[in-house]
């Protein structure tokens, strides 16, 4: 699942009957567990692929310092002689790590929507309410 499927089904989802607000109002507990539920799949997710980022960070961090063992070369050998001190900076820019931050900045948007949608389900109620108070009041009762 990505982004873009997530807001689609959110903008399916967020529409409120005007005409059955006791349908739309007896939905939001479904709406707070599923998004929820994938909530915490993604943060899951983010965190396993920041696990994953610190691994290959260090593991890059022995390849350019000419450390690593050669046997474990995933590419060709690192042939340059490279400063300590600008080592973080060749790990910075490797195409490799550069992935997987992307993917964490990614997972950071993901949370962020599903936060967002999971504070629009909790106002739901309030929106329903107001909707029948409204009519309430426009109607004389």
């Amino acid at each position: 699942m990505n982004l873009e499927q997530i807001s689609d089904m959110w903008a399916a989802d967020s529409v409120i009957d005007d005409i059955e607000l006791d349908k739309a109002s007896l939905k939001i507990p479904q709406l707070h567990c599923k998004y929820l539920t994938l909530l915490n799949e993604f943060k899951l997710l983010q965190k396993k692929t920041q696990l994953d980022l610190k691994k290959l960070e260090h593991k890059k961090w022995l390849y350019y310092s000419g450390r690593a063992v050669p046997e474990e070369y995933e590419e060709e050998p690192f042939n340059h002689k490279v400063m300590k001190s600008d080592v973080p900076r060749w790990v910075e820019v490797d195409d490799q790590v550069s992935t997987l931050q992307i993917k964490v900045e990614y997972y950071d948007v993901l949370l962020n929507t599903l936060s967002e949608i999971l504070k629009q389900v909790s106002q739901m109620s309030y929106n329903i309410k107001n909707a029948v108070e409204w009519r309430r009041f426009t109607h004389g009762v």
